[in-house]
């Protein structure tokens, strides 16, 4: 009964630790979602990391490969170049205008950004 405890007690821990993980340990998306090449020590950096997160999730993820624009766009200032989005300008951004919040079709076969993902590309957006 007690090794059934010591168990117990080993796989509640390390559910609790994977909980905090912003990546699925198990696939190789760290690298992915993650760069360490931007700044975050300043709050534009902050508010693009925050942005920059939504977009690997929405965005990256699948346009690789053909479509492989996206992750090498590791600025505000690339996203930018390309007329991906408009500073200071979040409703006639062309990366919103895509998204079905507003009227397009990304992500393709997937469902609105939640609130706080919309939240976060107008703040990193909106103070460009």
């Amino acid at each position: 009964m007690k090794q059934k405890s010591v168990i117990n007690i080993f796989l509640i821990m390390q559910l609790l630790i994977s909980c905090g993980q912003d990546y699925n340990s198990s696939s190789f998306d760290k690298e992915i979602y993650s760069d360490p090449s931007i700044d975050t020590s300043s709050p534009k950096g902050l508010r693009f990391s925050k942005a920059y997160n939504v977009l690997s999730n929405n965005c990256v993820a699948c346009h690789t490969g053909y479509h492989d624009t996206y992750a090498s766009l590791v600025t505000s200032e690339q996203w930018v170049a390309l007329g991906l989005i408009i500073n200071g300008d979040f409703a006639n951004s062309l990366i919103i205008q895509k998204l079905i919040n507003y009227g397009g079709n990304m992500p393709k076969n997937g469902s609105e950004l939640s609130e706080t993902e919309i939240q976060e590309l107008d703040d990193w957006i909106s103070n460009l």
